[in-house]
């Protein structure tokens, strides 16, 4: 009986803990992704490869079928596997902002909030997208 409790618990344990940290991710549509790895890694990416991404870690987003937009505080020092070098001008305790335009796949930012509120108008990024 024991030996039964034991195999139990241990299946329990090596299966089921840690699915409850598991990833989890959202289609953004036009092939983006939110990936949210259950610990500092929280990024949009594209599975396309000319489209862009938003590095680690991202703590707000919203998005529609044109644009994705995103809050977003760096993760230091960033994650080898990324395709870019991000260069934050206001150092790595600033919130920065990202929009993203999915037919084009470009990517702007980071930013501060006054060049992100200028891109939004720029390019008319509905003002029901919001990052509160």
């Amino acid at each position: 009986m024991n030996n039964l409790f034991y195999c139990v618990i241990t299946v329990l344990i090596v299966f089921i803990v840690p699915s409850c940290t598991s990833d989890y991710s959202q289609n953004l549509g036009q092939k983006y992704v939110y990936r949210d790895d259950g610990g500092e890694i929280k990024e949009i990416f594209s599975e396309k490869s000319e489209g862009g991404q938003i590095p680690a870690t991202v703590i707000r987003f919203d998005y529609n079928r044109q644009f994705i937009i995103a809050k977003q505080k760096p993760l230091l020092p960033p994650d080898p596997l990324y395709d870019k070098e991000y260069h934050y001008p206001l150092g790595t305790d600033t919130i920065y902002y990202w929009i993203i335009i999915k037919k084009e796949h470009t990517v702007l930012g980071p930013m501060n909030l006054e060049a992100f509120n200028d891109a939004k108008a720029k390019y008319h990024v509905p003002n029901d997208l919001k990052l509160d």
